[in-house]
């Protein structure tokens, strides 16, 4: 049943109607590569992974952002200590985008990836 929660999940991502710049291609719908059937299977499993560990993510920062509110609070700003904070989300950000990315990018052929690079913002971390 779990499993099927996350493929439903999976579906609705995949299927968004929000149009990126060009009207063949919608949001993180990968369908104007042309990805064959083991592609698509291996994107799948990309993308389910993906989810789960944008969840842990969005935990953490979720933390981290309380932390720097926290620190608003104080009498003294520590700018060091919010930096650090600061800069550990968005390295954490970067990390998970850079694994997605790898994943995605090793399945594909080099036209592919071509067409690929021109959507890389909608695969940013936020």
């Amino acid at each position: 049943m779990k499993i099927l929660k996350i493929l439903v999940v999976l579906l609705v991502i995949c299927n968004l109607t929000l149009f990126a710049k060009d009207t063949n291609h919608i949001y993180k719908n990968l369908d104007f590569l042309n990805l064959n059937e083991k592609q698509q299977k291996k994107l799948k499993k990309i993308l389910i992974s993906h989810k789960k560990r944008y969840e842990k993510f969005y935990i953490f920062k979720q933390k981290e952002e309380k932390k720097l509110q926290e620190l608003i609070k104080e009498d003294y700003f520590d700018d060091d200590k919010y930096e650090d904070i600061a800069e550990e989300i968005e390295e954490e950000a970067v990390e998970l985008e850079v694994k997605t990315l790898k994943k995605i990018h090793k399945i594909l052929s080099k036209k592919q990836r071509e067409k690929f690079s021109q959507y890389l913002q909608e695969w940013k971390v936020d």
